[in-house]
């Protein structure tokens, strides 16, 4: 009979570049496995797994989760035996269908009784590139004619893999992966449950570049289950969900504005989710939400109510910087994004008010270090030359500009090429005159010999969130890559090459790391 290995792997995407709303989350969870060729038959097994938001860090709006694990065997032993028994700690499959997720919260119960485990090391790697693997080993007294009962617990955290909006709930069981315990099991039972009813529109039962759900699956009371009877498995079974905690975000927002939010972390992670709808919609993710709305569209709906909750609480609570970080950041995202349109990423004028609005409370609250904008110039990029700016815009600009202008410059030259990289075509000849005049004065007074920032390059656009990619079909220009802002990586590579040179040894190591990066 083979082993049953259990595997959970939540995506995305988050969700967010690469592998856009197909990226699967990457948890796992192992099986009992005998240390030494047994006899024992493990005559019926029950695995359940049970996935709830994680709600840690207050992300109360996230698309992570945390599984909780709970995996019943009986088993039916014909002869006396004594034997160590080994439960992996953490999982890695060479051929990279499940890698990468750690246990917790262990608990061995064997007829009722809770048992002590101990943590021994694997003598053999998963993977070559891999670190050794933990086991945790308990021993187990089989006596012939006496069916045995072993209940193996744990959590383990599913965060996305990958990083698109979106990302699919994966679940594996694994059931290749070779013989363990003796015969086949009578019978095998796999029960998938969530914190809200699963729906059978969630689950992807066609044909898919990514994965599908396996056949026979039965969907009852929001859960889904398969049943097999006297089974030695010969094949994996996988299920494949639209993630439900992102397909119902915009319902969520709009319930937890409608009930009222005096709470900041709840009001931030309102301010977050509702940026990652419009990210989404900007990126040209073109999976709907629960209600058949696109993220874009939730989050112009729902836009006016969330700022005029922000700028609400931020009128009584002043001092809340969390708060504002993520207030301004909504704005920047709804003012003047980096868009996915015709197989091109632009820049796209949604909104001067909030472009407006956002450069000036960056300025008038000194958050310019804390909102990624040090190299952020939009409107000197070549595709809004002569663009139009209204003249509060224009002000907003030219204050923003004046707040980030280094306090020295070696010479009248570079301050007026400064300024004139900065502010691209979007100042009138007067407004860019004082600004000019500004950066000379500068330079008058320079002779410190301190080192000053670097002009902003309007070539080196901010990229958005990075490991968003765009519609599925769609690819990033590979003739745009000065101009989005790779150049840092041309300088990267070259200094590698450099220290190879000098005989510098570098060694690689496969690397894997999940979470979500922001625009900067």
């Amino acid at each position: 009979m083979r082993r049953f290995w259990i595997a959970l792997l939540l995506v995305l995407g988050l969700s967010a570049t690469c592998l856009g709303d197909s990226a699967p989350l990457a948890p796992v969870g192992p099986h009992v496995q005998p240390l030494d060729s047994t006899t024992v038959r493990l005559a019926e097994e029950r695995i359940e797994i049970f996935l709830r938001r994680d709600t840690r860090h207050d992300a109360r709006l996230g698309t992570s989760a945390v599984g909780e694990y709970r995996i019943w065997f009986r088993f039916e032993p014909e002869a006396d035996e004594e034997m160590m028994v080994g439960f992996p700690l953490f999982i890695f499959d060479p051929e990279e269908a499940i890698f990468g997720a750690h246990i917790e919260n262990l608990r061995v119960e064997i007829d009722g009784r809770e048992v002590a485990t101990e943590v021994r090391e694997s003598a053999v790697h998963q993977d070559a590139d891999a670190g050794p693997v933990n086991w945790a080993v308990f021993p187990v007294t089989f006596r012939a004619g006496q069916p045995l009962e072993m209940v193996v617990s744990y959590t383990m955290n599913v965060l996305p893999y990958g990083k698109g909006y979106g990302a699919p709930l994966w679940v594996a069981y694994v059931l290749r992966t070779g013989a363990h315990w003796a015969g086949t099991i009578g019978r095998a039972e796999a029960v998938l449950a969530m914190d809200r009813p699963i729906r059978a529109e969630d689950i992807r039962s066609e044909e898919n570049p990514f994965r599908i759900t396996t056949p026979g699956w039965v969907l009852e009371d929001g859960a889904l289950r398969w049943v097999w009877e006297d089974v030695e498995p010969d094949f994996d079974i996988h299920v494949v969900l639209e993630n439900p905690y992102w397909r119902d975000m915009g319902v969520e927002i709009r319930e937890m504005l409608q009930a009222g939010i005096a709470d900041p972390a709840a009001l931030t992670a309102v301010i977050e989710a509702t940026r990652s709808l419009a990210e989404a919609g900007n990126m040209g993710m073109n999976s709907s939400l629960r209600d058949g709305s696109l993220p874009g569209e939730a989050a112009d709906r729902l836009l006016p109510d969330v700022l005029a909750a922000a700028e609400s609480f931020l009128a009584e609570h002043p001092d809340d910087d969390e708060v504002r970080v993520q207030y301004l950041l909504l704005l920047r995202e709804t003012s003047l994004p980096l868009v996915w349109e015709s197989a091109d990423w632009v820049w796209r004028v949604r909104s001067e008010d909030h472009l407006a609005l956002f450069l000036r409370e960056a300025v008038a609250h000194g958050m310019t270090d804390r909102l990624y904008v040090q190299r952020w110039r939009p409107w000197a990029e070549e595709e809004l030359a002569g663009y139009p700016w209204r003249p509060e815009t224009q002000d907003a600009i030219a204050a923003f500009l004046t707040e980030a202008m280094p306090g020295t410059f070696a010479s009248e030259d570079a301050a007026r090429a400064w300024v004139e990289a900065n502010a691209g075509e979007a100042l009138t000849p007067e407004r860019a005159d004082r600004l000019a005049a500004e950066a000379v004065r500068r330079a008058a007074t320079a002779g410190s010999g301190a080192a000053q920032p670097p002009a902003a390059d309007p070539a080196d656009r901010p990229s958005p969130p990075a490991g968003e990619t765009p519609a599925p079909g769609a690819a990033e220009p590979t003739d745009a890559g000065a101009r989005r802002g790779w150049a840092p990586a041309v300088g990267v590579a070259v200094g590698a090459v450099l220290l190879l040179a000098l005989g510098t040894v570098v060694v690689r190591r496969r690397h894997r790391s999940d979470g979500e990066a922001r625009k900067g």
